[in-house]
């Protein structure tokens, strides 16, 4: 008999070693619940932003934009003008919501990232996605400035600028109220509270009788 023969281990015996390997590897290791796992891969994929649903859009023209919106949403969206400090709509407005292009309706803002810059224009210290807005060099004043437009439609909705909140993105999004719509959230309406007593029934007549 040679002293180097041996009889091969049986596959059952090697599964069985491969799972005690494995379980000694893993001893000790706490895995997170699946729920947190699967809340952590929606965080990052951006799923945390799937309520949000974006209307379709198709492209109108120039006669059809005016025929749409006001003058000033026109002035502002379509020739790059700017609408007046503190008097606009949106500049004080301190309510929860979503803010959208006044054009194509994409979501832009939301009012978590707005904050009080006392400008007299609506600010927010980010968009509501990068790829939501787009950016290119202004020269109308006399020192360059970064334009930011919806980059769907390329509505211009205004500029901005690097003295927002340090304590956030350091960016002051200074936006027209013009080129915004401000959507509310929407809340499931609850039942109106009532003290009338109900009509009773024929049966309930009868038995008073």
């Amino acid at each position: 008999m040679s002293i180097h023969s041996s009889a091969r281990p049986s596959f059952r015996t090697l599964r069985r070693t491969c799972v005690a390997s494995l379980l000694i590897c893993f001893a000790g290791v706490s895995l997170p619940p699946s729920g947190l796992l699967a809340a952590d891969r929606g965080a990052d994929s951006g799923e945390e932003d799937s309520e949000i649903v974006e209307p379709d859009y198709k492209p109108k023209t120039k006669a059809e934009l005016k025929r749409s919106l006001t003058s000033i949403q026109f002035k502002v969206t379509q020739n790059e003008g700017t609408e007046p400090a503190f008097r606009n709509k949106y500049w004080d407005n301190k309510k929860e919501g979503l803010y959208r292009c006044v054009v194509c309706g994409l979501s832009l803002f939301s009012s978590e990232t707005k904050f009080k810059s006392g400008t007299g224009w609506p600010s927010f210290w980010a968009p509501i996605k990068d790829e939501h807005v787009g950016y290119k060099k202004d020269f109308h004043l006399f020192y360059p400035r970064q334009e930011v437009h919806c980059s769907r439609c390329n509505a211009h909705l205004g500029h901005v600028f690097n003295d927002g909140p340090r304590n956030k993105t350091g960016k002051r999004y200074c936006m027209n109220s013009a080129s915004l719509r401000f959507e509310e959230p929407k809340s499931t309406p609850k039942a109106p509270k009532t003290t009338k007593k109900p009509n009773e029934t024929d049966a309930e007549k009868k038995e008073k009788k």
